[in-house]
């Protein structure tokens, strides 16, 4: 009988070794690639845990912010986080920095499976008016010459020029007080009314007295009228930042949410602008009338700020405003242009503390809920790591 040669089962034998080599090689590089893959996928995990972390803390900064705008005294926020990632909690600590007007807000986020996040950032409160002003200085501020005929009465700001320096009229150019023109303090206006004895400037017949509280041809006047009582230069890009606070842009005078309660109302392009009585002592308005003739009808009573804006002054429009006998104004009137045509008959302007306070915050409090504070955040404060 025969015999396999050697070499046969050497071949046989070389075959298999080669084999089990290969199936060795193919297991292991099978193993790393299943641990790469599950590596892979842990991270990914990790990455969309970390990402629903995230979102949650800033979901929380979120509501911290509507909370402020609505209540200045919440102390916390907090809620639940369910979504098919992840579930867990979000909680936000808010408190005051130090700074006037500046909160710190942290939220954390911790979630079942172990993840967390924080992010902290400080938010500012901004109100309407320029903050590095303690609001207009008179009940009328004109950015040119101006004539007050009729019975008029100015209730001077007792602070206007500093603390006991009253101002009825700051103006760029001239003052002319005619028919009964007269101003006086606050206390003798609640007190039997202004008259030529308590008065501080007046025109009575042929005898006309103006007193210091009439600032006129001042050359330290404000240069930039819309800057000095809003903070914002007056450009396209100043423009944009006062119509973001704004709680109405309108396109009519007598739109009737102009007289639905506190807010800053901004109305453009209008030939001509007749108001009747608007806001109240409790909710004030910030009116500002863009490029339009305005008239304030007899009797009206009007509480808050009127701007009466002109976008180019030095062109050839020439844009008036006419008050009627009877009206009240309860705060303050501003105009960057000179064509002012007063009341022929008993026209008062008060600048009544008590509404100027709710438009410029006076009393310390937060927005809460207020149309003239906005809330933002400080730039460079945002922070989502420990």
């Amino acid at each position: 009988m025969a015999t396999k040669p050697n070499g046969t089962r050497s071949r046989g034998f070389t075959t298999l070794a080669v084999t089990l080599i290969l199936l060795s090689i193919l297991m292991a590089v099978s193993g790393f690639i299943g641990k790469v893959l599950m590596s892979d996928r842990r991270i990914t995990l990790n990455e969309i845990e970390y990402r629903t972390a995230m979102a949650s803390a800033e979901q929380g900064i979120a509501e911290a912010v509507v909370a402020l705008a609505v209540h200045p005294a919440a102390p916390a926020v907090s809620g639940s986080i369910m979504t098919s990632a992840a579930t867990g909690r979000y909680e936000v600590s808010m408190a005051a920095s130090g700074v006037p007007h500046v909160s710190d807000i942290r939220a954390s986020v911790s979630l079942d499976s172990g993840t967390a996040a924080t992010i902290s950032v400080q938010l500012a409160e901004r109100g309407i008016l320029n903050p590095d002003n303690s609001g207009p200085a008179a009940p009328l501020l004109v950015a040119g010459s101006m004539t007050a005929n009729g019975t008029i009465t100015m209730v001077a700001n007792p602070n206007g020029g500093g603390p006991g320096v009253p101002v009825s009229i700051w103006a760029k150019g001239e003052v002319h007080l005619g028919g009964g023109a007269t101003t006086c303090g606050l206390d003798e206006y609640h007190n039997g009314g202004c008259n030529r004895d308590n008065a501080y400037s007046h025109k009575t017949g042929s005898e006309s007295m103006v007193g210091p509280d009439i600032v006129a041809n001042d050359p330290v006047f404000p240069g930039d009228l819309v800057e000095y009582v809003f903070g914002e230069p007056d450009t396209a890009e100043g423009w944009a930042r006062i119509e973001s606070r704004a709680t109405a842009i309108l396109s009519r005078c007598d739109d009737p949410v102009i007289s639905g309660g506190a807010g800053i109302f901004i109305v453009e392009k209008v030939p001509n602008c007749t108001l009747g009585s608007i806001g109240s002592r409790s909710a004030p308005v910030v009116l500002i009338i863009k490029d339009s003739h305005l008239t304030i009808n007899a009797d009206s009573r009007l509480y808050g700020l009127v701007f009466a804006h002109d976008s180019n002054p030095s062109d050839m429009n020439e844009y008036a405003i006419k008050i009627n006998g009877g009206a009240e104004l309860f705060g303050t009137m501003l105009a960057n242009h000179s064509n002012l045509d007063l009341a022929n008959g008993n026209y008062t302007a008060i600048y009544d503390p008590a509404v100027l306070c709710k438009i410029r915050r006076c009393d310390g409090s937060g927005p809460g809920g207020s149309p003239f504070v906005t809330v933002g955040y400080v730039p460079g404060s945002w922070k989502d790591w420990e």
